[in-house]
């Protein structure tokens, strides 16, 4: 080995994060820790599985898009939520818990921005401009 190098295994990599809800990078970690920690799980809630997924990666790469989704999405969403934190409660593995976690937080910060999302207005209606007359001056 190397003085000054270090070396992981390959479990190291789907360990948990700092971060406190699931963007880009947690996102991926999250997908494999349940695809080698909850595979039957994932085959037979493929659609809620899916829901979320979808959800956290229009978050990441549009979240325009994502402030933008219908109140069905978002129900949707708060469903497949539940059927994963269900999972996630009743795995015995510390991992878990902590992904629970996050599931929670990440539910709890997407409610938050869809119930305090701006509307869209055109600018006309957000401020009146002023109009300016110009008054001729006066000769010194």
């Amino acid at each position: 080995m190397i003085s000054g190098v270090g070396s992981a295994k390959a479990e190291d990599s789907v360990r948990v994060n700092n971060t406190i809800y699931l963007s880009a990078g947690p996102d991926f970690n999250f997908k494999v820790f349940m695809n080698k920690k909850a595979k039957r799980f994932i085959k037979k809630n493929d659609e809620a599985w899916a829901t979320f997924n979808n959800v956290v990666r229009l978050y990441n790469d549009s979240t325009g898009q994502f402030l933008l989704m219908s109140e069905d999405e978002k129900a949707d969403f708060y469903e497949a939520v539940a059927t994963i934190n269900s999972k996630l409660s009743n795995m015995r593995n510390e991992d878990a818990q902590i992904w629970l976690k996050k599931v929670d937080v990440t539910e709890k910060v997407f409610a938050f921005l869809w119930e305090n999302k701006t509307e869209n207005k055109p600018f006309e209606e957000l401020y009146e401009l002023p109009t300016i007359s110009v008054e001729p001056t006066v000769g010194r």
